[in-house]
């Protein structure tokens, strides 16, 4: 079972969501989880388990479990985590690394005090007022970051990058470093992403078209480039998804 939850207002411009993931299998299971330009910090209901930050994905991840497994998590808007870390975001990137082994805004007490015998929701409560604690501490955002991933939503992904970043006021040298630090992956790969993501939300949409008009339409070059990029992305042919 799957249960996403807002964060409160003041934090919205960094947080995507908070969500819960609680299943049992008993069999080996391998879930394919795919990428959205966010970065994420998942804690584990096991006390033993420290939390971990989930960089920004190239491609998907998959993952395998045995038994009873729950978590919650924090999916952070494209670039919001780097207002609570104090190192480039692309030092994540496609990478499973220990929230407190970096330099942040969070205190051990993050995870320490949790109350993991209390409900799921008091549990998302407890980490929504803890970051809102921390509101005092945080970096600035890097506004022409931000501005150009809006700029790349907006067009779906089909946005040129010269042009993107030409909008945002940047050399396109600037603006891919800046990009890159602040977001994790290059312009190019987060536009890929989108792109990827609005065609894979029409396909579950059920769109009535062929898949040469749906891959036209969502800025591919033919369904051949299509298939192509759904395979690198999710491992998975669009029929399969």
């Amino acid at each position: 079972m799957y249960i996403e939850y807002q964060p409160h207002p003041f934090l919205s411009q960094y947080i995507e969501t908070y969500w819960s993931s609680i299943d049992f299998a008993e069999k080996e299971v391998c879930r394919r989880v795919l990428p959205d330009g966010c970065v994420d910090i998942i804690f584990s209901f096991h006390r033993q388990s420290l939390p971990y930050i989930v960089g920004t994905m190239t491609t998907f991840l998959e993952v395998e479990y045995l038994g009873e497994v729950r978590f919650i998590g924090i999916r952070f808007k494209p670039g919001g985590i780097a207002a609570f870390i104090r190192v480039p975001v692309n030092e994540f990137t496609d990478s499973r690394v220990e929230l407190f082994s970096t330099e942040s805004v969070f205190d051990k007490s993050f995870s320490e005090d949790i109350p993991w015998e209390r409900s799921t929701t008091d549990i998302i409560s407890f980490v929504d007022n803890y970051l809102l604690s921390r509101l005092p501490k945080l970096s600035l955002l890097d506004e022409r970051v931000d501005y150009a991933v809006s700029l790349i939503k907006q067009g779906k992904g089909n946005i040129p990058i010269p042009l993107i970043a030409e909008q945002a006021c940047l050399s396109k040298r600037q603006f891919e470093r800046r990009f890159l630090a602040g977001i994790g992956i290059s312009p190019k790969a987060f536009s890929r992403i989108i792109k990827f993501k609005n065609t894979h939300h029409l396909l579950k949409s059920g769109a009535n078209q062929s898949l040469f008009d749906l891959a036209v339409d969502c800025g591919y070059y033919d369904h051949a480039h299509l298939i192509k990029e759904f395979k690198r992305l999710s491992g998975s042919l669009p029929s399969e998804l």
